[in-house]
Formats: C-alpha cells, sequence, structure tokens
C-alpha cells in the first residue's frame, strides 16, 4: 500500500498548476489557444503573450471567470479561475472583459459553538445515605 501513496502524491501534484495553455485549429484553420489560470488574469495575460513567438502580441477572441477550488476549477470554491481564448498575431486592441458566470461560491456557515456553564454538584452524606444536588 505504500508504494501507492508517492504515485498518487505526484499524480495529484501534477495537476496543481495554476496555469495551462491549449492549441487547436479554427475553422479557418489558424491556430486558436486557451489560457486557463487561477487568482490573478495578469497571469493569463503574460502566458498569453509568452505563447505567442512572433513578438508576444496577439488578439483576444472571448474570456470568462468563475468559482473553483485552490488546485483545480471543478467546483465552485474560493479561487477565482480566469480562461481566456485568443489568436497569436496583431491586436485588435480589446481587452477581454473575463464576464464572471457559474455559481459563486458561497462559504459553509461558521460553527456554533455552545457556552456551557459548569454544573455544581453538591453531595450531603447522611449515615449510609447519600444525598447529591447538581445546579
Amino acid at each position: 500500500m505504500k508504494p501507492i501513496a508517492p504515485l498518487f502524491c505526484l499524480l495529484f501534484l501534477a495537476g496543481c498548476s495554476t496555469t495551462s495553455i491549449k492549441e487547436f485549429r479554427g475553422p479557418d484553420g489558424n491556430v486558436i489557444k486557451t489560457v486557463k489560470c487561477s487568482s490573478d488574469r495578469a497571469k493569463c495575460f503574460a502566458q498569453a503573450s509568452q505563447s505567442c513567438t512572433d513578438g508576444g502580441s496577439y488578439r483576444a477572441l472571448s474570456s470568462e471567470s468563475h468559482a473553483g477550488g485552490l488546485v483545480a476549477d471543478i467546483l465552485p470554491g474560493p479561487v477565482t479561475w480566469y480562461s481566456m481564448t485568443y489568436a497569436c498575431g496583431p491586436s485588435d486592441g480589446k481587452m477581454p472583459d473575463f464576464k464572471f458566470g457559474g455559481p459563486q461560491y458561497t462559504p459553509p456557515p461558521a460553527p456554533v459553538i455552545v457556552k456551557q456553564s459548569p454544573t455544581t454538584t453538591n453531595c450531603n452524606a447522611i449515615g449510609n445515605s447519600v444525598t447529591c444536588n447538581s445546579y
């Protein structure tokens, strides 16, 4: 069982990257890329620019943001994830708006702590009989 734990940790940590880029061909045959990053949309801008080897300029085609977890964005969580689809080449100067979509994250309610006052017990012994009162 122990050899599985390091393998599980390695697979789990491999998905911890906060920025990722995917490429695909658009209908016109041009390469279109998507970048996904957590917490800071500036990371998306930096990665998009870095992925465009012809001077770093690009044109944002679409963008969005949504709530996700610290490691992944599968379920709504406290971290905002940003996604932008873009094409390398001359920019049209329009900034993506990263409109928020999907469910909002609602943190779990704070636990209710009930403070109990201490209980006092007094006992009296008379012969072989013991009488106790708690209050």
